[in-house]
């Protein structure tokens, strides 16, 4: 059935089924009049112009308010109504495949680079697997908890996590934090997977190029750990430091950088890879390969989000399925070398007095947390690609639990490959472990270079890893993507054809690859780990505090609980409500505290970062969160000050399922369940006329069931008293609906004079409510 375009939020577009004639005479001539021009028929051109001409008429700008609110209704006994999408921005909006695309998206977002080189050495810095315990703890009461409340919303809206903040309008400045960090995460991201794509490039050789210290780029502080042991007579089962003591010019347990020993992996990644420069005051000069490296990693993420969610999830089966196929075999791999089993049970032998330290807890919680990937806007983006009625709960708990375990199942594959070179070394395990990029490109490839088939290896090792990478990239470049998208399309600054998106999605990726081109010159790591540290900290426990405090005390939480119920069929347990309300709030706010009192200066390695930019990694963590105040006060300010600033907080009247059909069921729980006075005056407020209401009925009865429940809430607040506080358009629309043939009978004539009212008929403006002649025009003329 043809359906009409979008209009604008003070106009109501209908359908019309073709060849359908409306006769429902009331006998009163602008009743009659309205009714000729619905008659969709042959010439539609004809009736619009007989409305427009016939006399008595109905002004196009002014129309007696029952009459129109008669009319709506006689439509509705008529017409068999095919309204249009919400708005712009939920209008032709993609959905996954299917269910298992979302989860491997969900999967492949949430399982990304820091599992590998992050948990496996927060685990054995903190207690081994003693560090367990807080990390489940920390994923029952801040992870979990966030996680379902991300996936939630953005199911239900429907919408990116720019335009969902019509929520609560004056929190738009959230959505906007939350987009600038995924931005500024996605650019930096990227290069990381580009170095990922270099070392899988260079790993395609017969001997991998950081295998000794015969290059370019080694300088005489180059030492093989291994060759080195097995060189030294005296130094057999000695500490490898003292052995390095009686032949060498270095010491590989010095502090200081100029007589500290390093290996051929660790010079190759510093020196050819990066070109790592003396800090970040001396920025050096490009590495042409990194860049084109990077250039290739952008394409593919361009191509892929070509087309959205409808690209993505057919790619989300193989980069979150190939991960784990990887991590088995290297697993089994490594699982045979010598010195593994000493591995793992250096990464699980629980030391249980760590658990008495509050940054063991505080480190379970921002690793919990930061893995999950809550509160940067991703969760939201993927979630509102679902079904309305994706049983969201069980997602969320399924695709947590996966990445928990994940990053368990990551440590057992380093800790086996740690064990072996700490037995090839002859040092404890704990001398070779690292964190961060460390581990993915300089231990782990070291360790590579002394298995038999190295290079074979290797290209899996870093197929893997950069896999692991563009399955995060994929969906943080679509959270940008779909953010600008709709928001682009609510504001009407671009269509909704294919070509358009496509276009803004180019466009988007060629600047996104231009501004991280910084990142790979000598100092871009320095660059990279400082705005790392500025936007993955501070700014996501800010963003998700405020995201609690709107959904859970603003929204509030009983309507947020129904909304849910509305979508998976019950009501979150206590569980939930608990967490949501008291403990996940409390948890990021003492977080928030102990990283403000106990703050450390930035450094990489032994750098240590100079004033001026320990300050700018502050300025940009307050550039990214200051959003969410200056929006606000923008509000305020510009439009109406402290008269309206209690409206801002109410939901927008687009707010809602973007779905007609499951719309419709949500303005039934909101007039069923809405009892205090302002939540129900913005419910009537919010210019859901009649007609609007009409138009999301699936069917003529079901449309009048839902006007009557509107009606039955609006006579028990007259009769309580708080009926004055709705519109007088309101109340005559409701009576009108209430009592169609009585609603008519009182329109005994037509007013033509602009803005005339008789005592007993209010008038308003025509197209705040109903359907002019033109809207009628453009209507029939779409329908054609």
């Amino acid at each position: 059935m043809p359906t009409s375009p979008n209009h604008s939020e003070d106009k109501n577009s209908t359908g019309f089924p073709m060849d359908q004639e409306i006769d429902n005479d009331t006998g009163d001539p602008c009743d009659d009049a309205m009714t000729r021009s619905y008659n969709v028929g042959k010439s539609y051109e004809t009736e619009i112009k007989q409305l427009e001409l016939s006399g008595p008429s109905c002004s196009e700008e002014t129309l007696p308010l029952k009459e129109r609110a008669a009319v709506q209704v006689d439509l509705a006994d008529n017409l068999e109504l095919s309204a249009p999408p919400q708005d712009a921005a939920q209008a032709g909006r993609a959905v996954w495949g299917g269910k298992i695309e979302f989860l491997l998206t969900c999967v492949g977002y949430a399982v990304g680079l820091g599992n590998v080189w992050r948990f496996p050495y927060l685990c054995y810095k903190n207690g081994g697997g003693a560090f367990l315990i807080p990390y489940c703890v920390m994923l029952a009461v801040v992870g979990l908890p966030c996680f379902f409340l991300e996936l939630s919303f953005g199911q239900f809206a429907s919408v990116g996590p720019l335009t969902i903040w019509r929520i609560s309008p004056l929190f738009k400045g959230l959505g906007v934090s939350m987009v600038m960090v995924s931005l500024i995460v996605s650019v930096y991201y990227n290069v990381v997977v580009a170095q990922c794509l270099y070392f899988l490039a260079l790993s395609f050789t017969s001997r991998l190029p950081w295998h000794d210290c015969s290059h370019s780029w080694n300088s005489d502080r180059c030492t093989d750990f291994i060759q080195a042991n097995a060189s030294s007579a005296d130094g057999a089962g000695q500490n490898l430091a003292s052995a390095m003591l009686a032949g060498f010019n270095c010491t590989f347990n010095s502090t200081d950088p100029e007589t500290k020993c390093k290996t051929p992996s660790e010079e190759f990644y510093e020196n050819h890879v990066l070109q790592l420069t003396s800090g970040i005051e001396h920025f050096g000069s490009v590495n042409w390969f990194v860049l084109l490296a990077l250039f290739i990693a952008w394409v593919i993420v361009a191509l892929v989000l070509l087309k959205g969610v409808q690209s993505l999830g057919k790619v989300s089966y193989f980069t979150a399925i190939f991960p784990y196929l990887m991590l088995t075999i290297l697993l089994i791999r490594g699982a045979t070398l010598p010195g593994a089993a000493e591995g793992v049970k250096f990464y699980l032998t629980p030391v249980w007095s760590r658990l008495a330290d509050y940054k063991v807890w505080m480190e379970a919680a921002t690793q919990i947390f930061f893995s999950l990937s809550c509160c940067n806007g991703g969760l939201i983006a993927m979630s509102s690609y679902n079904k309305f009625r994706n049983n969201c709960q069980r997602d969320a708990v399924m695709v947590a639990l996966i990445n928990c375990g994940t990053s368990v199942f990551a440590g057992l594959v380093i800790f086996c490959n740690l064990g072996f070179m700490s037995h090839q070394k002859n040092v404890p395990v704990g001398e070779v472990a690292k964190g961060g990029p460390g581990l993915a490109f300089i231990v782990y490839p070291e360790a590579l270079t002394h298995m038999p088939l190295s290079p074979l290896w290797s290209v899996l090792f870093f197929i893997m890893m950069a896999t692991l990478g563009f399955g995060s990239q994929f969906s943080i470049a679509e959270t940008v993507l779909c953010a600008l998208q709709d928001e682009l399309k609510a504001k009407g600054l671009i269509g909704a054809s294919k070509s358009h998106s496509i276009l803004l999605r180019l466009g988007v990726c060629a600047c996104l690859f231009a501004l991280g081109i910084p990142m790979t010159f000598g100092g871009g790591m320095y660059l990279l780990n400082l705005i790392d540290n500025a936007v993955s900290t501070f700014p996501l426990l800010v963003c998700g505090l405020c995201e609690i405090v709107v959904l859970m005390y603003i929204y509030p939480y009983r309507q947020f609980a129904e909304d849910i119920k509305l979508m998976v069929g019950g009501k979150p347990n206590i569980y939930w409500r608990a967490n949501w309300m008291v403990v996940t709030p409390l948890v990021i706010v003492v977080l928030i505290l102990l990283m403000i009192i106990f703050y450390e200066p930035l450094t990489y390695g032994s750098y240590e970062y100079t004033q001026p930019f320990q300050l700018l990694c502050l300025l940009i963590g307050v550039f990214v969160i200051v959003w969410i105040p200056v929006y606000a006060l923008y509000k305020y300010c510009a439009e109406g000050g402290g008269i309206l600033l209690k409206e801002f907080l109410k939901p927008a009247e687009e707010w809602g399922p973007a779905q007609l059909e499951d719309r419709g069921e949500f303005l039934d729980n909101l007039a069923k369940t809405t009892n205090s006075l302002d939540g129900t005056n913005n419910f009537f407020q919010s210019k859901l006329s009649i007609a609007a209401e009409l138009q999301r009925a699936a069917s003529k009865e079901s449309g009048l069931n839902r006007i009557r429940t509107h009606t039955n809430s609006f006579s028990q607040l007259q009769s309580s008293g708080s009926a004055a506080h709705l519109t007088i358009y309101d109340q005559h629309a409701i009576a009108a609906a209430a009592n169609p043939q009585a609603a008519a009978a009182k329109c005994d004539r037509c007013d033509t004079s602009p803005g005339a009212a008789t005592p007993d008929t209010q008038q308003v403006p025509f197209a705040s409510f109903s359907l002019g002649p033109q809207q009628v025009k453009e209507d029939v003329q779409t329908a054609v």
